[in-house]
């Protein structure tokens, strides 16, 4: 999307204003984070999953095809975080909001990587775990836990496989922990850091730890990038765009409940004998409408 000097400059001026940044919750910015920052890859893959850091940080290899944004002339470049290390595969959802398919479209994506990988694997044995983690900023599943994971298991608790598993991150909690002022773990803190926008508060929550400054300094980067905040710009048109949407369809669904209900009275007042005209009266409905209900 191109976007003029004029308008990137108002953007920044204003965030800058407000002392604020682009925050990791819109797509292009997490998969920016997760591209340019290996120490905070690295420790929070580890804190997720156990996987060794220093494992994670020297057998890094990069799976995907095309690249994420990395500065303003690497236009039209997106990418999913799609990473393998010895032994592992591991594949990153940001999930900014809840809709119907979305579980659905995740595990498509995951079984493709599955099948690619069992294509390639020499034999079961050689055949790296898969481990896709869904950061959800949004309560999932009805869960008051943080962190979920799942795997396909029997009535008895039996897994079906090792070789796969899914983590789901509860988001939302997370950050109502950190506005209660609540004392947060490291993992928390490196999960929180991609919900704020204040130049301040990312500053206190990142002081003298290595991994969250890292990750600091790349939003700051980031918000005076041209090409990010262009894709930020259209990202907010395209959030209102369905808000307006949702928000069409709810009064949509309020009109249509209303009618229905009204049909409901309507026959209701019928069926113990109520003149039409009475009802007419009552309800709003015509005498067309009354009589496809007797």
């Amino acid at each position: 999307m191109a976007i003029t000097k004029k308008r990137f400059e108002e953007i920044v001026n204003e965030l800058r204003r407000k002392g604020e940044v682009v925050p990791a919750t819109y797509d292009c910015i997490f998969k920016t984070i997760m591209k340019n920052c290996p120490k905070y890859r690295a420790d929070t893959t580890s804190n997720l999953t156990d996987v060794s850091k220093g494992l994670i940080l020297n057998t890094y290899k990069e799976m995907n095809t095309e690249y994420v944004i990395d500065n303003v002339l690497e236009k039209g470049k997106v990418s999913d975080v799609l990473f393998e290390v010895k032994g592992y595969v591991f594949n990153y959802e940001f999930n900014n909001r809840k809709w119907d398919g979305l579980i659905e479209r995740n595990d498509a994506y995951f079984g493709k990587v599955k099948n690619d990988l069992i294509r390639r694997a020499k034999s079961y044995a050689s055949m790296p775990k898969i481990i896709q983690i869904n950061v959800n900023n949004f309560y999932c599943f009805l869960s008051k836990e943080n962190l979920l994971e799942f795997k396909s298991r029997d009535k008895y608790g039996i897994v079906e496989s090792d070789k796969w598993g899914k983590i789901y991150v509860n988001l939302k909690l997370i950050r109502e922990k950190y506005d209660r002022g609540l004392e947060l773990t490291k993992l928390e803190k490196e999960l929180v850091i991609l919900t704020l926008t204040k130049v301040d508060e990312i500053d206190v929550l990142a002081k003298g730890d290595e991994e969250l400054m890292e990750v600091a300094k790349e939003l700051k980067r980031l918000t005076n990038d041209a090409y990010t905040i262009g894709l930020y710009d259209l990202e907010e048109e395209r959030r209102i765009i369905e808000n307006t949407k949702l928000n069409s369809a709810k009064a949509q669904g309020i009109k249509q409940g209303a009618k229905a209900r009204e049909n409901s009275i309507a026959k209701n007042l019928l069926e113990i004998g109520i003149p039409k005209e009475s009802i007419m009266q009552a309800t709003g409905l015509s005498k067309k409408q009354i009589a496809k209900l007797m």
